[in-house]
């Protein structure tokens, strides 16, 4: 063996060491966290950062009443919304469930994969090569990669760097999902009424260990049992979904919004006074009031009635308390009128 070769082992086995450290860092980091568009941007940007790629897609199959796909597409370092006529990845993970590759590229999918719509499609989102996403559990995604913006070829140690990072993240993915699972209301995708009363209970220990302060909100529909009777139960089911969904985009990231039960909802608001808790509730009352929700070739409208406490230290212990505080506001609401706001006393 002459020195040349000496020293390009070399390099080599010292290349192989330092994608072995940045991947267990990476791995370290992944695996500890618990939201999977977090997992996949520290994924993302370590690809890009390594392999200056222009795009870099993740595609999951998701159970929604809309769609059956979740696209995670990133041109460059920011997250981007992707166009695609796929409906769904089933047959690609069917694929995928019967080879035995770590990674593929396009060529060879094109080749042999049967539904040439879908392959072509995947050109079009700038996909050189595949790499599904394997748990115990099977595959569970896929990652869609462009060539290097350099033009040269993936060597093998890239190609392995890759699959070892996905590897990682295909587990930290899976156990992120599972948390959401056990954590989530299925119809709302808000947090369970069991995740809720943790959550209260964390929030009631911080209160009292550093002196900050939150409030709690609660609401439900009104009269939602007539409306229930009136137009069915699965229009019942779109209205508490469609509140659900505004419910979220009109809080803050740090806010936690669950579904207490049936048409109840409650929003744990960290750092928020009665009075900052009141404007809240108040502008939520007001959209749902307004809002136009869909029904069988009509419009229909609901309205909410909503009550609103502040914790306080002196006078409130327990979660059960806390709760019981907000819900007789609740109730208050209930009693004198309904579709209006009213602040525990």
């Amino acid at each position: 063996m002459d020195g040349s070769s000496v020293e390009l082992n070399h390099v080599s086995l010292e290349q192989e060491n330092q994608d072995l450290r940045e991947i267990i860092e990476i791995a370290t980091q992944i695996t500890a966290d618990l939201d999977v568009e977090s997992i996949i941007k520290n994924v993302v940007w370590s690809i890009i950062a390594r392999f200056r790629t222009d795009t870099v897609t993740f595609i999951f199959p998701i159970e929604d009443d809309t769609v059956k796909l979740k696209i995670i597409h990133y041109e460059g370092l920011k997250r981007k919304e992707l166009k695609t006529v796929l409906t769904s990845i089933d047959p690609i993970i069917n694929y995928f469930e019967k080879v035995e590759y770590s990674q593929i590229s396009y060529k060879e999918f094109y080749e042999s994969f049967p539904d040439k719509r879908i392959s072509r499609e995947l050109k079009r989102i700038k996909t050189d090569f595949i790499v599904p996403l394997r748990t115990n559990k099977g595959v569970t995604g896929i990652l869609l990669l462009p060539g290097k913006s350099s033009k040269e070829p993936f060597t093998l140690l890239e190609t392995q760097y890759i699959a070892r990072i996905i590897r990682f993240a295909s587990i930290a993915v899976e156990n992120a999902s599972l948390y959401h699972q056990a954590t989530t209301d299925r119809m709302t995708k808000l947090f369970s009424h069991h995740f809720f009363e943790k959550a209260l209970d964390d929030e009631i220990s911080r209160a009292r260990r550093y002196g900050t302060f939150f409030s709690l909100v609660m609401f439900d529909i009104d009269h939602f049992k007539t409306f229930n009777d009136t137009y069915g139960h699965l229009q019942g089911d779109i209205i508490i979904k469609k509140i659900a969904k505004l419910l979220l985009n009109s809080i803050r990231q740090i806010d936690f919004a669950a579904r207490y039960g049936g048409e109840e909802f409650t929003i744990i608001l960290p750092q928020v006074d009665l009075n900052g808790a009141a404007i809240v509730a108040e502008r939520l009352r007001k959209l749902i009031e307004e809002y136009e929700f869909p029904g069988d070739g009509r419009v229909l409208h609901v309205t909410i009635s909503l009550g609103v406490a502040e914790y306080n230290s002196e006078r409130i212990h327990s979660l059960s308390q806390m709760v019981n505080e907000v819900d007789k506001a609740l109730y208050e609401s209930k009693e004198t009128g309904r579709n209006k706001v009213t602040l525990a006393k």
